[in-house]
């Protein structure tokens, strides 16, 4: 058989394989979803996927070509699963989970890996670098050093960099001396991670820019709803009773009757301590005025 031959039979079991592993995977998952590749290095892309075996959320990853990623999910007998097709394209790339879309991106969020700083890119941080020796040999790279601001000396044949300085503020665009210097320092300012562009789930298709929630502001909100609907609640022109709301409506309902009491001087197993020590503090002012008048007054 010539090689050629060969070579083409090994590529078509190889397309097979791929085609039957995401027929597999998605049959045996009830989320499917594409993520963007783009700006993901290989070395990331692995981090993230060791992430994804041994982490919270278990997902599977699973790259191709997108012709096989569309023939493999046309061949699949699942509901719905088709409305994932026209999504596929770009750099991008299946992901299978049987967990909360929105669960699998908040995990995602919280693995992402170290990248470094390539020119051209707008930095999202601000990016520092800390004073100490470098493993850097006197030479070219000194000047280098200083273009993006760093104080430098010799010091026992490497240099040191004598000060902690911040190279990059959030919104600056990394210039070649940036990236340059940054990655000769070893330093990967930056963190890369999979986005989820498009999610089938329950046969519906969810667009992957409302799973990202900022839990912190959402709580927040809610927070401020509860205490809102509460003060409202309570207002004495409304007093609509709820689990939430009762207890303050009986605590002043309990203080106007107790008021009301105390006016009408009504006495009541509540009301008793009040009149007494109001009894009590009468008969005193009255013993005063008493000895004013006549301080040999005997009191029996």
């Amino acid at each position: 058989m010539a090689t050629s031959a060969i070579r083409s039979e090994k590529g078509q079991n190889k397309k097979k394989e791929q085609i039957d592993t995401i027929i597999n995977l998605a049959e045996q998952n009830s989320v499917i979803g594409l993520v963007n590749l783009s700006g993901i290095s290989s070395k990331a892309l692995q981090d993230i996927r060791s992430s994804m075996r041994s982490g919270e959320v278990v997902a599977t990853l699973k790259v191709a070509k997108n012709t096989l990623k569309t023939l493999a999910l046309e061949k699949i007998d699942k509901p719905g699963i088709a409305k994932l097709i026209p999504y596929i394209n770009g750099s991008c790339a299946l992901i299978f989970t049987k967990a909360n879309p929105f669960r699998l991106q908040k995990f995602l969020n919280q693995n992402q890996v170290p990248a470094p700083a390539k020119t051209g890119q707008i930095s999202p941080v601000d990016v520092f670098v800390s004073e100490g020796v470098t493993n850097l040999d006197p030479g070219p790279i000194i000047g280098e050093l200083g273009s993006i601001g760093l104080q430098t000396r010799i010091e026992k044949g490497k240099i040191r960099i004598t000060k902690t300085a911040k190279v990059l503020s959030i919104g600056d665009t990394v210039s070649e001396a940036h990236a340059t210097v940054l990655s000769r320092l070893g330093i990967q300012p930056f963190k890369v991670g999979l986005k989820l562009n498009t999610v089938l789930e329950n046969e519906e298709i969810i667009d992957g820019s409302i799973l990202d929630v900022d839990e912190n502001k959402m709580i927040a909100d809610l927070q401020r709803a509860y205490l809102d609907a509460l003060f409202l609640a309570i207002n004495p022109k409304l007093a609509y009773y709820s689990t939430a709301s009762t207890p303050f409506l009986l605590k002043t309902a309990i203080s106007q009757a107790m008021a009301l009491s105390v006016k009408c001087n009504y006495v009541t197993d509540r009301t008793i301590d009040f009149f007494v020590a109001k009894t009590l503090k009468q008969a005193e002012l009255l013993k005063e005025q008493v000895l004013r008048k006549d301080p040999e007054f005997k009191f029996e």
